[in-house]
């Protein structure tokens, strides 16, 4: 080998141990791991244009009213009244700010009697369920008092299907009147009437009211899922159109020319309905239809409990008169107007009227029945109100949540064949607050647990379990009549009333209203039955869920769950034998804010019990006892940290030890437990790249740097002495 190859062959010798080092760095420096950001497909739905506020409407000419047709009258119509009422729930009975049906049965009748106007009677849905009183005959009771009053039509509620379809093809059959629902399908025909054409003087052409009804597609979701089994329910506003196009087609082939639409609507304005479905969107559509140009039309609904009163376009009247017969809806119409007159007779009104001596007995009847069957007492005396306030059990952890949610768990320790893990029960199942000093009854359990629903248990994952919460606890936030944000106790945004919110027993929920919904669990906590303490939720580990049978079939929305379970008795026996042995004083406090936990997640820090767990903000830190040898995997859950005996100061970052919020926009892979280090500024734990064992140093580099100058000096010396 010639002198002048030795020095490129030595430098290269000395050049290659830093050169591999360094692509070997190269080839193993770790790269972002591709995520897939799943975006959920929406529609974007524009909100109703805003109502006017009801004025006394003005009066418009007879062409006006008219317009398109040419019928004389054969006599000057008379006012119109349109009595209406909707969510009364099986108030049969007369009682402090409930007007009964003795007193309502007056009321129509005193209208009635008045020669000088027509009088309509109708109902917006949800008449027989809610109640014990009226549960207790499943409603067929009041059904018989509704016919007796008279009424002319009824809309379809969501909890006419509480007891089954069959019961309520039975409701077709005891009533007079027809129940209207336009958008309800069974096999591709409608399971009712969708209209009915209401004649109330012969004498008067042009008259009549069209009367259309539709349910809310809610009702899949807010009733047993197996009471509506094979049951559809269509779009409403494009049902209630088709309905009208059909009826003008017909009305046109027969000559006539129908001016008053009533429509009865169970779809209701809360927040938490989708905007095509609400009640307030329908009646805005309605005042765009040309077929309706000209026309009278009445909305009257339901479903939201609210009591509204507005005006849409030149001829749509909006109504509801709240829940319960605290009041009863009136709405007039001067000849030849548009826009009618509303106006509530409430109950104090009513209270000063003498009841229907027929209906009166028919209550009564009735009444002494159900007492006799539930004045047996469960408890001597309650030393705390339990309270089960609708504006209170479905926002926020509750007395009564937990009392009933805890009588599932303690049922679920032994009626199944795997003890309860988990107890949920959702706040729109809890009808009635249980009074202080006072006895507890079996009419009053079956006041709060009306339902006639069962306990059943169903296998979950954790992941399952997250999702359920977050469900839970996913409504808007509540706002005031100035659009303020509302704020519990806790100075945290409250969220509007849910049915489908869930009080719980066993687990600990911690959530921030703050954050979007979806991503507003902070930490999931689950007791462990053997130590009495609390362990953070394992996203891969299967729990027993105990819950009623409405929530276990997917009821409320609840798509998460479902699947194979276990039935147990009734929710009310269990209920009642836990009042039976429950220490009652224990749950004196009426929102605890101890189980489902409303905090700010920019100071929230998981104080975790003592128990053989890697504490919160600790993750992915090894102690001195790991610096010497290679532990194996620490179990926190779904995930696995591995200690790297050498970098004893932080952790190897894989895929799978990466601390990530608990709700990132990938499927979650951290503890349930573990705290967004985001969140939370006293939480220092860092994260590492990716590192092999170090092959080079900085003498390395040096040797480098001379073996490329003595390459280079050897090369340019070989070419000259060449030349």
């Amino acid at each position: 080998m010639k002198k002048q190859f030795l020095l490129p062959i030595l430098s290269t010798a000395l050049l290659a141990p830093a050169f591999l080092a360094s692509q070997v760095y190269a080839e193993e420096s770790p790269t972002p791991p591709e995520t897939t950001k799943i975006v959920p497909a929406t529609t974007t739905q524009a909100e109703p244009e805003a109502p006017t506020t009801v004025e006394p409407a003005t009066p418009v000419t007879s062409e006006e009213v008219s317009e398109g047709a040419a019928v004389t009258p054969v006599k000057e119509e008379q006012d119109t009244v349109i009595l209406h009422t909707n969510d009364v729930h099986g108030r049969i009975v007369e009682e402090k700010g409930v007007i009964g049906d003795a007193k309502l049965a007056t009321v129509i009748e005193k209208e009635r009697e008045k020669s000088d106007q027509t009088t309509l009677v109708v109902d917006a849905g949800d008449a027989f369920q809610g109640l014990p009183i009226s549960n207790s005959t499943k409603g067929e009771a009041r059904a018989k008092i509704l016919n007796e009053m008279g009424y002319d039509a009824m809309a379809v509620g969501n909890h006419e299907f509480d007891f089954g379809l069959d019961e309520v093809k039975k409701y077709k059959e005891i009533l007079n009147f027809p129940l209207l629902s336009s958008n309800t399908y069974v096999n591709g025909a409608r399971l009712f009437e969708a209209a009915t054409i209401v004649d109330k003087n012969k004498d008067v052409e042009g008259d009549e009211f069209v009367v259309i009804g539709v349910t809310t597609p809610e009702t899949a979701t807010k009733t047993h899922p197996k009471n509506v089994k094979g049951v559809t329910f269509t779009e409403p506003i494009a049902e209630v159109n088709k309905v009208i196009e059909e009826i003008q087609a017909k009305a046109l082939a027969e000559g006539k020319d129908y001016k008053h639409y009533v429509v009865l609507a169970h779809l209701g304005v809360d927040t938490t309905t989708p905007v095509e479905w609400r009640g307030s969107t329908l009646a805005e559509a309605l005042s765009k239809n040309p077929l309706l140009k000209g026309k009278r039309v009445t909305v009257i609904d339901g479903h939201s409990h609210t009591v509204e009163s507005t005006t849409y376009g030149d001829n749509v009247t909006y109504n509801q008169t709240g829940s319960y017969l605290h009041n009863v809806g009136k709405i007039t119409y001067k000849s030849r107007q548009l826009l009618g007159n509303p106006t509530q007779i409430t109950a104090a009104e009513a209270k000063k009227l003498e009841a229907n001596p027929k209906v009166a007995s028919l209550v009564k009847d009735i009444k002494a029945k159900y007492d006799a069957e539930n004045a047996v007492e469960v408890v001597s005396n309650s030393p705390v109100e339990l309270n089960g306030d609708r504006e209170n059990v479905r926002v926020r952890e509750t007395n009564l949540g937990n009392v009933v949610a805890d009588s599932l768990y303690q049922y679920g320790q032994t009626g199944f064949s795997h003890p309860t893990d988990i107890a949920v029960t959702n706040g729109g199942g809890l009808r009635e607050t249980i009074a202080k000093d006072k006895p507890i009854t079996k009419g009053n359990v079956i006041a709060v647990l009306p339902f006639g629903n069962t306990i059943s248990q169903i296998q979950v994952t954790g992941q399952q379990v997250l999702d359920m919460f977050e469900k839970s606890l996913g409504s808007i936030l509540q706002v005031d009549k100035a659009g303020k944000t509302v704020l519990d106790e806790n100075g945290q945004p409250l969220l509007e009333p849910s049915g489908g919110f869930l009080q719980v027993s066993g687990v600990k929920v911690y959530y921030d209203t703050n954050l979007p919904s979806g991503k507003r669990i902070l930490a999931v906590q689950v007791k462990n039955r053997t130590t009495g303490l609390y362990d953070r939720l394992d996203l891969a580990k299967i729990y027993y869920l105990t819950t009623n049978d409405f929530l276990a079939a997917g009821g409320d929305g609840y798509t998460m769950l479902g699947g194979a379970r276990e039935e147990g008795p009734s929710m009310d026996a269990a209920f009642e034998d836990y009042l039976k042995t429950a220490d009652l004083n224990a749950y004196e406090k009426i929102n605890p804010n101890s189980r489902t936990i409303s905090v700010d997640s920019k100071t929230f820090k998981l104080e975790e019990e003592k128990q053989n767990e890697t504490p919160v903000g600790e993750i992915g830190k090894v102690t001195p006892k790991e610096e010497k040898t290679l532990q194996p995997q620490v179990n926190t859950g779904k995930l696995t940290y591995q200690v790297a005996s050498q970098y004893t100061d932080k952790p190897l970052k894989t895929e799978e030890n990466v601390v990530k919020p608990l709700n990132a926009d990938k499927p979650i892979d951290k503890p349930a437990g573990a705290v967004n280090p985001t969140l939370n500024s006293d939480d220092k734990t860092q994260v590492s790249e990716k590192l092999l064992p170090n092959t080079g140093s900085e003498q390395s580099i040096f040797m480098t740097v001379i073996g490329m100058f003595l390459g280079l000096t050897a090369l340019w010396t070989s070419r000259k002495q060449e030349k």
